[in-house]
């Protein structure tokens, strides 16, 4: 009688004499299964089948490690491919060499963005932050996960462990999931991408409204003195002074960086990456920016003179050289030690201002430029490099308002100069003059 419980095939004992003895196991999926037991006391779940005229038999696995259900239902699945005329060995071996060279999701990250590296349609920065995002982030949980075996819950949970440190990098890990799982199904390693239905939202990690944070001359004005008053007692190269003081919180180039961030409106990026020979006389020619066009910035004679101090500190073309170079060679300052260093001059010298960032710097020129100084918001767009959609409008107002531009950074660098650099003159003070007259005789 066929074998049907648990119990039965765990109170089994071998057979004196008989090498093998096999019983039948009841399955609802149809006969086959068979429960054997070796004279050495190892049982094993077999399943006998004939297809296309031939027996054949499939090891389903070991008692009690594979269970009765779990062997029944193994069972099942065997069945139904003898039924397609499919021989269950060979698809298990075919199953197994599978899953052996099945790529996991670290692996898959490396052919992704090597294929990208490749394209050289994505910057490599961009592609840098998508490697630290998964190593920061993702890759404990999901990185030795194979592609096959990938279910829409592991990325789920990889996002709601990321979610509990950072939201914004939920949401751009998001992005880079997608990117890389939609690879991963072009090069036909995934029917579909089990991440696109998942959306920030899910993980409450839906993107905030824009940074509307910009800074009025007066704040302008503090963050520049204490740039000043934590440099000061350093004294400068030129008189034969340290360059700075041994307590200061902001280094010397960090400092100047900033000053020309707020002076010129430009990006971090390109302030970073300033060289010596882009410059000439008062205009300075950045080849490459964001949006993938040169860009023409008039240096006033407050941005030239921040400019000629870092030159004290430079070995060569660089403007701003970093003090920890990857090689041998000169290498610009990192942008993200800009960040940093401004991050912490206001946790430490400013800890009761409104928080700000290096970007906010960028918004905070051109918020003044059409606040103090009545400039046209086309005329802003053009200082700051952004892209008009329609090609003639970007034509016609490159052409027209080279001149227009060059007076915004000339007269900016005029107001930093009066009320940032320094605490402004007030009328009050002009007018508290004493006249006295005196008589001729």
């Amino acid at each position: 009688m066929a074998i049907s419980k648990d119990l039965e095939i765990s109170s089994l004992k071998p057979v004196e004499g008989v090498k093998v003895k096999r019983y039948a196991i009841q399955s609802k999926h149809g006969g086959g299964l068979k429960i054997e037991i070796r004279e050495s006391g190892l049982k094993r779940f077999v399943y006998r089948f004939k297809i296309g005229g031939s027996e054949g038999e499939l090891l389903l696995g070991s008692y009690p490690a594979l269970t009765l259900a779990k062997a029944r239902e193994e069972h099942g699945k065997a069945v139904l491919l003898v039924k397609r005329g499919i021989d269950p060995t060979k698809f298990a071996a075919q199953e197994k060499a599978k899953n052996e060279t099945a790529l996991t999701m670290d692996e898959l990250l490396g052919r992704w963005l090597d294929a990208q590296r490749v394209a050289q349609v994505v910057k490599p920065k961009t592609l840098q932050c998508h490697q630290d995002r998964w190593n920061r982030h993702l890759k404990k949980t999901l990185g030795n996960i194979r592609l096959i075996d990938l279910t829409r819950a592991h990325l789920a949970q990889a996002l709601e462990i990321t979610r509990r440190a950072t939201k914004d990098e939920t949401r751009k890990g998001l992005g880079t999931l997608n990117q890389m799982l939609d690879y991963a199904v072009v090069h036909c390693l995934l029917e579909a991408n089990p991440a696109r239905l998942l959306r920030p939202k899910d993980f409450g990690a839906s993107a905030g409204s824009p940074r509307e944070r910009w800074l009025t001359v007066p704040e302008l004005r503090r963050l520049w003195k204490a740039i000043d008053e934590d440099l000061g007692s350093g004294g400068s190269l030129a008189a034969g002074g340290r360059g700075v003081s041994r307590h200061a919180t902001i280094s010397i180039p960090a400092a100047n960086a900033i000053k020309l961030l707020i002076l010129t409106g430009c990006r971090r990026g390109e302030v970073a990456n300033m060289r010596f020979s882009q410059i000439k006389d008062d205009i300075w020619t950045i080849p490459e920016t964001k949006n993938g066009r040169a860009h023409t910035v008039f240096i006033s004679p407050q941005a030239k003179s921040v400019i000629e101090e870092q030159a004290q500190y430079a070995n060569g073309d660089l403007v701003f050289e970093s003090d920890r170079p990857k090689t041998d060679e000169i290498e610009p300052i990192l942008v993200d030690s800009i960040t940093r260093a401004l991050r912490r001059f206001i946790a430490r010298c400013l800890p009761d201002m409104d928080p700000f960032t290096v970007h906010d710097l960028r918004r905070s020129a051109a918020t003044n430029w059409a606040e103090r100084l009545d400039v046209e918001e086309r005329v802003i767009e053009l200082c700051l490099n952004h892209t008009p959609i329609n090609k003639l409008i970007r034509t016609y107002h490159r052409s027209r308002h080279t001149e227009k531009t060059r007076l915004v950074w000339i007269n900016w660098g005029r107001l930093v100069a009066d009320e940032v650099m320094q605490d402004p003159v007030t009328e009050a003070a002009v007018n508290n003059v004493v006249k006295v007259s005196f008589n001729r005789k």
